[in-house]
Protein backbone atom coordinates (compact mmCIF):
# COMPACT_ATOMS: atom_id res chain seq x y z
CA UNK A 1 0.00 0.00 0.00
CA UNK A 2 1.03 3.52 -0.44
CA UNK A 3 0.56 5.74 2.33
CA UNK A 4 -2.99 5.52 3.76
CA UNK A 5 -4.56 4.49 0.82
CA UNK A 6 -2.41 1.84 0.03
CA UNK A 7 -0.94 2.71 4.13
CA UNK A 8 3.63 -14.79 13.09
CA UNK A 9 5.82 -23.27 19.85
CA UNK A 10 5.56 -21.28 22.43
CA UNK A 11 5.86 -21.99 26.06
CA UNK A 12 4.19 -24.73 28.06
CA UNK A 13 3.10 -23.17 31.66
CA UNK A 14 0.70 -24.18 33.95
CA UNK A 15 -1.66 -21.73 34.03
CA UNK A 16 -5.47 -22.29 34.26
CA UNK A 17 -7.90 -21.31 31.77
CA UNK A 18 -11.85 -20.36 31.98
CA UNK A 19 -14.52 -21.01 29.90
CA UNK A 20 -17.50 -18.32 30.02
CA UNK A 21 -20.10 -19.34 27.18
CA UNK A 22 -17.72 -19.98 25.26
CA UNK A 23 -14.97 -17.56 25.38
CA UNK A 24 -11.98 -17.68 26.93
CA UNK A 25 -10.83 -14.93 29.42
CA UNK A 26 -6.93 -14.12 30.63
CA UNK A 27 -5.46 -17.21 32.86
CA UNK A 28 -2.80 -14.47 34.24
CA UNK A 29 -2.51 -10.61 34.66
CA UNK A 30 -1.28 -8.67 31.45
CA UNK A 31 1.54 -7.58 33.61
CA UNK A 32 2.92 -10.45 34.20
CA UNK A 33 3.67 -11.24 30.38
CA UNK A 34 6.63 -8.79 30.90
CA UNK A 35 8.28 -11.51 32.70
CA UNK A 36 7.90 -14.26 29.43
CA UNK A 37 11.64 -15.49 28.94
CA UNK A 38 12.51 -16.78 25.09
CA UNK A 39 15.23 -16.79 23.37
CA UNK A 40 15.80 -13.57 21.44
CA UNK A 41 12.28 -11.71 22.93
CA UNK A 42 12.48 -8.43 24.80
CA UNK A 43 8.87 -7.52 25.84
CA UNK A 44 8.60 -3.84 26.46
CA UNK A 45 4.87 -3.35 27.62
CA UNK A 46 2.74 -5.41 29.16
CA UNK A 47 -0.70 -3.54 29.81
CA UNK A 48 -4.30 -3.32 30.58
CA UNK A 49 -5.84 -0.63 27.53
CA UNK A 50 -9.72 -0.02 28.98
CA UNK A 51 -12.56 -0.50 26.05
CA UNK A 52 -12.72 2.52 23.52
CA UNK A 53 -9.29 4.28 25.31
CA UNK A 54 -6.47 3.12 22.74
CA UNK A 55 -4.70 6.18 20.92
CA UNK A 56 -2.26 4.70 18.53
CA UNK A 57 1.26 6.04 19.63
CA UNK A 58 2.56 6.81 15.69
CA UNK A 59 1.00 8.58 13.50
CA UNK A 60 -1.88 9.41 15.32
CA UNK A 61 -2.74 12.02 12.56
CA UNK A 62 -3.13 9.42 10.43
CA UNK A 63 -5.17 7.41 12.82
CA UNK A 64 -7.55 9.46 15.34
CA UNK A 65 -8.73 8.22 18.31
CA UNK A 66 -12.10 7.53 17.08
CA UNK A 67 -10.62 5.16 15.07
CA UNK A 68 -10.48 2.78 18.08
CA UNK A 69 -13.06 3.99 19.93
CA UNK A 70 -14.76 0.80 19.72
CA UNK A 71 -12.59 -1.58 21.08
CA UNK A 72 -13.08 -3.73 24.22
CA UNK A 73 -10.74 -4.06 26.93
CA UNK A 74 -7.23 -5.95 25.81
CA UNK A 75 -4.01 -6.52 27.14
CA UNK A 76 -1.45 -4.49 24.88
CA UNK A 77 1.91 -6.19 24.68
CA UNK A 78 4.90 -4.90 22.71
CA UNK A 79 8.35 -6.48 22.23
CA UNK A 80 11.02 -6.57 20.21
CA UNK A 81 13.08 -9.59 18.40
CA UNK A 82 16.55 -10.44 18.12
CA UNK A 83 16.81 -13.97 15.88
CA UNK A 84 20.37 -12.27 14.69
CA UNK A 85 22.66 -9.35 16.21
CA UNK A 86 21.52 -7.43 13.59
CA UNK A 87 18.24 -8.07 13.69
CA UNK A 88 15.52 -5.75 15.62
CA UNK A 89 12.05 -6.68 15.04
CA UNK A 90 9.54 -4.44 16.55
CA UNK A 91 5.54 -6.52 17.19
CA UNK A 92 2.56 -6.03 19.08
CA UNK A 93 -0.30 -8.40 20.09
CA UNK A 94 -3.12 -7.77 21.46
CA UNK A 95 -5.01 -10.39 23.57
CA UNK A 96 -8.41 -9.17 24.45
CA UNK A 97 -9.33 -9.35 27.82
CA UNK A 98 -12.54 -11.76 27.50
CA UNK A 99 -14.18 -12.95 25.37
CA UNK A 100 -11.57 -14.34 22.80
CA UNK A 101 -12.47 -16.56 20.74
CA UNK A 102 -9.10 -18.87 20.63
CA UNK A 103 -7.96 -18.08 17.49
CA UNK A 104 -4.91 -16.21 16.59
CA UNK A 105 -4.25 -14.11 14.05
CA UNK A 106 -1.68 -12.21 12.03
CA UNK A 107 -1.72 -8.90 10.19
CA UNK A 108 0.63 -7.68 7.04
CA UNK A 109 2.29 -4.53 5.90
CA UNK A 110 2.58 -2.64 2.63
CA UNK A 111 5.09 -1.49 0.56
CA UNK A 112 8.45 -1.47 2.40
CA UNK A 113 6.67 -2.00 5.44
CA UNK A 114 8.82 -0.23 7.99
CA UNK A 115 6.32 0.73 10.74
CA UNK A 116 3.37 -0.52 13.36
CA UNK A 117 -0.54 0.16 11.43
CA UNK A 118 -2.46 -0.17 14.24
CA UNK A 119 -5.66 0.05 12.78
CA UNK A 120 -4.71 -3.90 11.12
CA UNK A 121 -4.68 -5.01 14.86
CA UNK A 122 -7.92 -3.27 16.03
CA UNK A 123 -10.52 -4.83 12.99
CA UNK A 124 -9.57 -8.17 14.14
CA UNK A 125 -9.44 -7.59 17.97
CA UNK A 126 -12.76 -6.17 17.76
CA UNK A 127 -13.64 -9.39 16.53
CA UNK A 128 -12.25 -10.89 19.60
CA UNK A 129 -9.05 -12.11 17.88
CA UNK A 130 -5.88 -12.55 19.55
CA UNK A 131 -3.52 -10.48 16.98
CA UNK A 132 0.04 -9.87 15.95
CA UNK A 133 1.57 -7.39 13.78
CA UNK A 134 5.26 -6.12 12.99
CA UNK A 135 7.29 -3.52 11.56
CA UNK A 136 9.51 -6.30 10.10
CA UNK A 137 12.47 -5.12 11.85
CA UNK A 138 13.18 -1.78 10.04
CA UNK A 139 11.65 1.90 10.54
CA UNK A 140 11.58 3.12 7.65
CA UNK A 141 8.84 4.61 4.86
CA UNK A 142 6.62 2.69 2.86
CA UNK A 143 8.98 3.54 -0.20
CA UNK A 144 12.19 3.32 1.33
CA UNK A 145 14.67 0.75 1.21
CA UNK A 146 17.39 2.83 2.60
CA UNK A 147 17.51 1.06 5.54
CA UNK A 148 18.97 -1.97 3.52
CA UNK A 149 22.16 -0.93 3.21
CA UNK A 150 24.84 -2.88 4.91
CA UNK A 151 22.16 -4.84 6.90
CA UNK A 152 21.77 -8.25 4.80
CA UNK A 153 20.36 -9.74 8.35
CA UNK A 154 17.48 -6.54 7.85
CA UNK A 155 16.75 -7.78 4.46
CA UNK A 156 16.17 -11.66 5.76
CA UNK A 157 14.19 -10.39 8.21
CA UNK A 158 11.74 -8.52 6.23
CA UNK A 159 11.83 -10.93 2.84
CA UNK A 160 10.56 -14.01 4.92
CA UNK A 161 12.22 -14.05 8.84
CA UNK A 162 10.14 -11.57 10.71
CA UNK A 163 6.43 -12.48 10.15
CA UNK A 164 7.58 -16.21 11.02
CA UNK A 165 9.44 -15.00 14.06
CA UNK A 166 6.54 -12.64 15.32
CA UNK A 167 4.36 -16.13 14.78
CA UNK A 168 6.18 -18.52 17.54
CA UNK A 169 6.04 -15.47 19.86
CA UNK A 170 2.40 -13.97 19.32
CA UNK A 171 1.34 -18.31 20.15
CA UNK A 172 3.71 -18.11 22.81
CA UNK A 173 1.58 -14.57 24.77
CA UNK A 174 -1.56 -16.44 23.72
CA UNK A 175 -0.42 -19.69 25.72
CA UNK A 176 1.31 -17.54 28.39
CA UNK A 177 -2.45 -15.41 28.49
CA UNK A 178 -5.23 -17.48 28.26
CA UNK A 179 -3.07 -20.90 29.35
CA UNK A 180 -3.83 -22.50 25.96
CA UNK A 181 -2.67 -22.69 22.93
CA UNK A 182 -4.60 -20.85 19.96
CA UNK A 183 -7.22 -23.45 18.59
CA UNK A 184 -6.41 -21.83 15.01
CA UNK A 185 -4.32 -19.51 13.09
CA UNK A 186 -5.01 -16.95 10.47
CA UNK A 187 -3.22 -14.84 8.27
CA UNK A 188 -3.94 -11.81 6.73
CA UNK A 189 -2.48 -9.27 4.89
CA UNK A 190 -2.22 -7.77 1.00
CA UNK A 191 0.26 -6.09 -1.36
CA UNK A 192 3.26 -6.76 0.91
CA UNK A 193 0.91 -8.74 3.07
CA UNK A 194 -0.37 -10.92 0.53
CA UNK A 195 3.42 -12.00 -0.54
CA UNK A 196 3.51 -12.42 3.32
CA UNK A 197 0.97 -14.67 3.19
CA UNK A 198 2.11 -16.83 0.33
CA UNK A 199 5.49 -17.17 1.45
CA UNK A 200 3.62 -18.29 5.02
CA UNK A 201 2.41 -20.53 3.07
CA UNK A 202 5.45 -21.87 1.21
CA UNK A 203 8.43 -21.60 3.89
CA UNK A 204 6.70 -22.11 6.99
CA UNK A 205 3.64 -24.68 5.80
CA UNK A 206 2.57 -25.37 9.63
CA UNK A 207 2.27 -22.03 11.08
CA UNK A 208 -1.56 -21.42 10.02
CA UNK A 209 -4.47 -23.00 9.27
CA UNK A 210 -5.87 -20.20 6.64
CA UNK A 211 -4.02 -17.59 4.93
CA UNK A 212 -6.02 -14.60 3.13
CA UNK A 213 -3.68 -13.22 0.28
CA UNK A 214 -4.54 -9.99 -0.98
CA UNK A 215 -3.41 -8.41 -4.42
CA UNK A 216 0.34 -10.22 -3.26
CA UNK A 217 3.86 -8.86 -4.64
CA UNK A 218 4.75 -12.37 -4.98
CA UNK A 219 6.86 -12.01 -8.35
CA UNK A 220 9.50 -9.77 -6.82
CA UNK A 221 11.85 -8.51 -9.41
CA UNK A 222 9.85 -7.80 -11.99
CA UNK A 223 7.02 -6.39 -10.05
CA UNK A 224 10.16 -3.60 -8.88
CA UNK A 225 11.24 -3.62 -12.95
CA UNK A 226 7.35 -2.33 -13.31
CA UNK A 227 7.49 -0.06 -11.07
CA UNK A 228 10.73 1.50 -12.09
CA UNK A 229 9.46 1.41 -15.97
CA UNK A 230 5.79 3.64 -14.12
CA UNK A 231 8.49 6.02 -12.84
CA UNK A 232 10.17 6.72 -15.91
CA UNK A 233 7.18 6.99 -17.94
CA UNK A 234 5.68 9.44 -15.49
CA UNK A 235 8.76 11.26 -15.21
CA UNK A 236 10.15 11.47 -18.38
CA UNK A 237 10.26 14.88 -20.72
CA UNK A 238 8.64 12.38 -23.61
CA UNK A 239 6.81 10.51 -21.21
CA UNK A 240 3.08 10.84 -19.91
CA UNK A 241 2.26 13.57 -17.82
CA UNK A 242 0.45 12.46 -14.42
CA UNK A 243 -2.28 15.01 -15.41
CA UNK A 244 -3.96 13.34 -18.26
CA UNK A 245 -3.90 10.04 -16.35
CA UNK A 246 -7.86 10.69 -15.33
CA UNK A 247 -8.37 11.58 -19.45
CA UNK A 248 -7.11 7.56 -20.24
CA UNK A 249 -8.65 6.00 -17.17
CA UNK A 250 -12.17 7.62 -18.57
CA UNK A 251 -11.74 6.69 -21.95
CA UNK A 252 -10.41 3.32 -21.25
CA UNK A 253 -13.92 2.64 -19.13
CA UNK A 254 -16.09 4.34 -21.91
CA UNK A 255 -14.56 1.59 -24.45
CA UNK A 256 -15.51 -1.29 -22.39
CA UNK A 257 -17.41 -0.21 -19.60
CA UNK A 258 -20.33 -1.63 -21.30
CA UNK A 259 -19.10 -5.20 -22.52
CA UNK A 260 -21.07 -7.03 -19.61
CA UNK A 261 -24.06 -4.77 -20.45
CA UNK A 262 -24.11 -2.61 -17.42
CA UNK A 263 -22.65 0.66 -17.56
CA UNK A 264 -21.82 1.56 -14.25
CA UNK A 265 -18.21 2.82 -14.51
CA UNK A 266 -16.93 -0.72 -13.74
CA UNK A 267 -14.73 -2.62 -16.84
CA UNK A 268 -16.03 -6.13 -15.89
CA UNK A 269 -13.52 -7.78 -17.82
CA UNK A 270 -10.12 -5.93 -18.45
CA UNK A 271 -9.26 -9.22 -20.65
CA UNK A 272 -11.59 -8.64 -23.48
CA UNK A 273 -11.09 -4.79 -23.55
CA UNK A 274 -9.74 -3.79 -26.26
CA UNK A 275 -8.53 -0.20 -25.78
CA UNK A 276 -6.31 1.84 -27.59
CA UNK A 277 -4.96 5.34 -25.95
CA UNK A 278 -4.42 6.27 -30.08
CA UNK A 279 -7.97 6.58 -30.28
CA UNK A 280 -7.38 9.91 -28.12
CA UNK A 281 -4.76 11.13 -30.64
CA UNK A 282 -4.86 15.26 -30.60
CA UNK A 283 -5.32 16.88 -33.62
CA UNK A 284 -4.19 20.12 -35.19
CA UNK A 285 -2.34 21.83 -32.45
CA UNK A 286 -5.12 21.23 -29.62
CA UNK A 287 -3.47 19.31 -26.45
CA UNK A 288 -5.95 19.58 -24.31
CA UNK A 289 -8.49 16.72 -23.65
CA UNK A 290 -6.12 14.45 -25.85
CA UNK A 291 -2.90 13.00 -26.16
CA UNK A 292 0.40 13.76 -28.44
CA UNK A 293 2.50 10.81 -30.29
CA UNK A 294 4.71 10.98 -27.46
CA UNK A 295 1.91 10.66 -24.61
CA UNK A 296 0.39 8.13 -27.03
CA UNK A 297 4.01 5.83 -27.16
CA UNK A 298 4.25 6.27 -23.53
CA UNK A 299 0.76 5.16 -22.55
CA UNK A 300 1.15 1.59 -24.52
CA UNK A 301 4.58 1.12 -22.60
CA UNK A 302 2.67 1.32 -19.57
CA UNK A 303 -0.45 -0.70 -20.49
CA UNK A 304 1.94 -3.25 -21.82
CA UNK A 305 4.28 -3.87 -18.38
CA UNK A 306 7.71 -5.13 -18.47
CA UNK A 307 8.89 -5.99 -22.11
CA UNK A 308 12.05 -7.67 -22.90
CA UNK A 309 14.93 -6.66 -25.30
CA UNK A 310 13.55 -9.21 -27.61
CA UNK A 311 9.85 -7.61 -27.60
CA UNK A 312 8.42 -10.09 -24.88
CA UNK A 313 6.21 -9.69 -21.80
CA UNK A 314 8.40 -11.13 -18.90
CA UNK A 315 5.60 -9.56 -16.64
CA UNK A 316 2.44 -7.97 -17.80
CA UNK A 317 1.07 -4.42 -16.94
CA UNK A 318 -2.39 -3.93 -14.50
CA UNK A 319 -4.40 -2.94 -17.89
CA UNK A 320 -7.37 -1.09 -18.99
CA UNK A 321 -9.03 0.74 -15.61
CA UNK A 322 -6.12 0.67 -13.41
CA UNK A 323 -4.59 4.15 -14.78
CA UNK A 324 -5.60 6.47 -12.10
CA UNK A 325 -2.97 6.27 -9.46
CA UNK A 326 -0.23 4.99 -11.26
CA UNK A 327 1.19 8.31 -10.55
CA UNK A 328 1.66 6.30 -7.36
CA UNK A 329 5.13 4.78 -8.29
CA UNK A 330 6.11 8.52 -9.38
CA UNK A 331 5.27 10.34 -6.41
CA UNK A 332 8.38 11.41 -4.40
CA UNK A 333 7.06 8.97 -1.12
CA UNK A 334 6.70 5.86 -2.64
CA UNK A 335 9.66 5.58 -5.63
CA UNK A 336 9.83 1.71 -4.54
CA UNK A 337 10.95 0.83 -7.57
CA UNK A 338 14.11 2.50 -8.11
CA UNK A 339 14.77 2.22 -4.03
CA UNK A 340 14.93 -1.40 -3.81
CA UNK A 341 17.19 -1.15 -7.33
CA UNK A 342 19.00 1.52 -5.27
CA UNK A 343 19.65 -0.59 -2.44
CA UNK A 344 18.66 -4.22 -2.62
CA UNK A 345 20.32 -4.62 -6.15
CA UNK A 346 23.24 -1.88 -6.54
CA UNK A 347 23.62 -0.35 -3.41
CA UNK A 348 24.29 2.59 -4.77
CA UNK A 349 21.87 5.23 -3.97
CA UNK A 350 22.47 7.55 -7.16
CA UNK A 351 21.18 5.06 -9.50
CA UNK A 352 18.27 6.10 -11.49
CA UNK A 353 15.19 4.67 -12.91
CA UNK A 354 15.68 6.80 -16.07
CA UNK A 355 19.14 4.43 -16.80
CA UNK A 356 16.85 1.57 -16.28
CA UNK A 357 17.47 -1.72 -18.85
CA UNK A 358 15.25 -4.79 -18.81
CA UNK A 359 17.57 -7.41 -19.78
CA UNK A 360 20.73 -6.00 -17.69
CA UNK A 361 18.82 -4.50 -14.39
CA UNK A 362 16.28 -7.66 -13.92
CA UNK A 363 19.26 -9.97 -14.41
CA UNK A 364 21.28 -8.04 -11.87
CA UNK A 365 18.56 -8.06 -9.30
CA UNK A 366 17.49 -12.05 -9.48
CA UNK A 367 21.07 -12.55 -8.86
CA UNK A 368 21.40 -10.19 -5.86
CA UNK A 369 17.76 -11.63 -4.60
CA UNK A 370 18.47 -15.24 -4.83
CA UNK A 371 15.01 -15.57 -4.62
CA UNK A 372 14.78 -14.78 -0.92
CA UNK A 373 12.06 -12.41 -1.65
CA UNK A 374 10.04 -13.94 -4.38
CA UNK A 375 6.85 -15.57 -3.14
CA UNK A 376 5.90 -17.99 -6.01
CA UNK A 377 6.78 -21.51 -5.90
CA UNK A 378 3.73 -23.43 -6.28
CA UNK A 379 4.41 -26.27 -4.43
CA UNK A 380 1.75 -25.93 -1.44
CA UNK A 381 1.73 -29.73 -0.64
CA UNK A 382 2.75 -29.62 2.85
CA UNK A 383 0.42 -26.24 3.78
CA UNK A 384 -2.57 -27.88 1.81
CA UNK A 385 -1.20 -31.45 3.42
CA UNK A 386 -2.28 -30.63 6.80
CA UNK A 387 -5.44 -29.11 6.13
CA UNK A 388 -4.55 -25.41 5.22
CA UNK A 389 -6.63 -23.00 3.31
CA UNK A 390 -5.17 -20.40 1.09
CA UNK A 391 -7.94 -17.55 0.10
CA UNK A 392 -6.43 -15.17 -2.43
CA UNK A 393 -8.05 -11.78 -3.82
CA UNK A 394 -6.85 -9.25 -6.37
CA UNK A 395 -8.94 -6.15 -8.10
CA UNK A 396 -8.90 -6.13 -12.00
CA UNK A 397 -7.96 -2.24 -11.44
CA UNK A 398 -5.16 -2.67 -9.12
CA UNK A 399 -2.78 0.24 -10.07
CA UNK A 400 -0.05 -1.03 -8.79
CA UNK A 401 0.23 -5.06 -8.86
CA UNK A 402 -1.07 -6.46 -12.07
CA UNK A 403 -3.81 -9.20 -11.11
CA UNK A 404 -3.18 -11.23 -14.23
CA UNK A 405 0.22 -12.39 -11.98
CA UNK A 406 -1.80 -13.56 -9.22
CA UNK A 407 -3.84 -15.85 -11.57
CA UNK A 408 -1.19 -17.12 -13.09
CA UNK A 409 0.46 -17.98 -9.81
CA UNK A 410 -3.07 -20.01 -9.03
CA UNK A 411 -2.93 -21.94 -11.77
CA UNK A 412 0.34 -23.26 -11.26
CA UNK A 413 -0.49 -23.86 -8.00
CA UNK A 414 -3.50 -26.11 -9.25
CA UNK A 415 -0.97 -27.72 -11.92
CA UNK A 416 1.83 -28.36 -9.17
CA UNK A 417 -0.24 -29.94 -6.32
CA UNK A 418 -3.24 -31.42 -8.67
CA UNK A 419 -6.79 -30.28 -9.04
CA UNK A 420 -7.43 -32.57 -6.05
CA UNK A 421 -5.42 -31.02 -3.67
CA UNK A 422 -5.99 -27.54 -4.46
CA UNK A 423 -9.40 -27.70 -3.49
CA UNK A 424 -7.46 -25.94 -0.16
CA UNK A 425 -7.00 -23.36 -2.72
CA UNK A 426 -9.80 -19.86 -3.41
CA UNK A 427 -9.08 -17.07 -5.83
CA UNK A 428 -11.37 -13.82 -6.32
CA UNK A 429 -11.19 -11.59 -8.77
CA UNK A 430 -12.85 -8.17 -8.18
CA UNK A 431 -13.57 -6.42 -10.92
CA UNK A 432 -13.18 -2.15 -10.97
CA UNK A 433 -11.22 -2.85 -6.81
CA UNK A 434 -8.17 -1.04 -7.13
CA UNK A 435 -5.07 -1.70 -4.81
CA UNK A 436 -6.70 -3.95 -1.85
CA UNK A 437 -9.63 -1.72 -1.85
CA UNK A 438 -11.63 1.25 -3.45
CA UNK A 439 -11.87 1.92 -6.89
CA UNK A 440 -15.30 1.71 -8.69
CA UNK A 441 -16.20 -1.73 -8.24
CA UNK A 442 -17.76 -3.47 -5.30
CA UNK A 443 -15.01 -4.09 -3.05
CA UNK A 444 -16.00 -4.16 0.40
CA UNK A 445 -15.94 -8.11 1.15
CA UNK A 446 -15.43 -9.68 4.85
CA UNK A 447 -12.54 -11.99 3.55
CA UNK A 448 -11.82 -13.08 7.47
CA UNK A 449 -15.85 -14.62 7.48
CA UNK A 450 -15.34 -16.36 4.28
CA UNK A 451 -12.08 -17.58 5.34
CA UNK A 452 -13.13 -18.76 8.95
CA UNK A 453 -16.18 -20.27 7.81
CA UNK A 454 -14.31 -22.17 5.42
CA UNK A 455 -11.58 -23.98 8.03
CA UNK A 456 -14.68 -23.96 10.38
CA UNK A 457 -16.99 -25.96 8.53
CA UNK A 458 -14.68 -27.19 5.78
CA UNK A 459 -17.32 -26.27 3.26
CA UNK A 460 -15.38 -24.03 0.52
CA UNK A 461 -16.36 -20.16 -0.11
CA UNK A 462 -18.52 -19.77 -3.48
CA UNK A 463 -19.71 -16.24 -4.35
CA UNK A 464 -19.67 -13.54 -1.41
CA UNK A 465 -21.07 -10.62 -1.20
CA UNK A 466 -20.01 -7.45 -2.12
CA UNK A 467 -20.89 -3.65 -1.99
CA UNK A 468 -19.65 -0.73 -3.08
CA UNK A 469 -20.57 2.90 -0.67
CA UNK A 470 -22.44 5.34 -2.49
CA UNK A 471 -20.02 8.15 -4.04
CA UNK A 472 -19.26 10.51 -6.22
CA UNK A 473 -19.42 9.03 -9.16
CA UNK A 474 -22.87 7.52 -8.23
CA UNK A 475 -24.76 5.21 -5.91
CA UNK A 476 -24.31 2.23 -3.79
CA UNK A 477 -24.36 -1.09 -5.30
CA UNK A 478 -24.04 -4.75 -4.60
CA UNK A 479 -22.69 -7.73 -6.45
CA UNK A 480 -21.23 -11.15 -5.97
CA UNK A 481 -18.09 -11.66 -6.07
CA UNK A 482 -17.18 -14.94 -7.96
CA UNK A 483 -14.51 -17.88 -7.57
CA UNK A 484 -12.34 -17.77 -10.49
CA UNK A 485 -12.92 -18.05 -13.25
CA UNK A 486 -16.55 -18.26 -12.91
CA UNK A 487 -17.71 -13.89 -13.43
CA UNK A 488 -21.14 -12.43 -11.93
CA UNK A 489 -23.56 -11.99 -15.06
CA UNK A 490 -26.53 -9.64 -14.83
CA UNK A 491 -29.89 -12.21 -15.29
CA UNK A 492 -31.78 -10.84 -18.29
CA UNK A 493 -34.98 -9.73 -17.53
CA UNK A 494 -34.46 -9.42 -13.79
CA UNK A 495 -34.67 -5.19 -13.30
CA UNK A 496 -32.81 -3.25 -11.52
CA UNK A 497 -28.24 -3.60 -11.49
CA UNK A 498 -28.01 -2.31 -8.16
CA UNK A 499 -28.69 -5.07 -5.94
CA UNK A 500 -27.07 -8.38 -5.77
CA UNK A 501 -29.72 -10.69 -5.81
CA UNK A 502 -30.13 -9.76 -9.86
CA UNK A 503 -26.81 -10.76 -10.49
CA UNK A 504 -25.55 -14.44 -10.73
CA UNK A 505 -21.80 -16.31 -10.63
CA UNK A 506 -21.20 -18.32 -14.11
CA UNK A 507 -18.91 -20.00 -15.98
CA UNK A 508 -16.70 -17.33 -18.44
CA UNK A 509 -17.92 -17.25 -22.05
Amino acid sequence: MVSRRIVSVGYSWLLGWTLLSGSAVAATDCAELRNLHRQGTEITTAVVVPAGTFTAPEHPDWWPAETFSHLPAFCRVAGRLHPTPDSDIRFEVWLPASGWNGKFLQAGNGGAAGSLIYPVLAAPLARRYAVAHTDTGHVGGGGDFSWAAGHPEKVTDFAYRAVHEVTLAGKALVQAYYGDRPRLSYWMGCSTGGRQGYVEAQRFPDDYDGIIAGAPVANWVPEGSLAVILQRELTSPTGFPPAKLPLLHQAAVAACDLNDGVKDGVIANPDHCRFDPGTLLCKSNKTEGCLTRDEIASARRMYAGVVDGKGRQVYPGTGPGSELHWDSFASPGFLIGESAYRYLVYRNPKWSAQSFDVDRDQAAAEAADHGSMSAMDPNLSPFLGHGGKLLTYHGTADSLIPYRNTRAYHWSVKRTVGYRAAKGVRYYEVPGMDHCAGGAGAGDIDWLHALDSWVETGRAPGALPAKHAADQDGPAFERPVCAYPEQARLQKGRGKHHKAEYWACAAPK
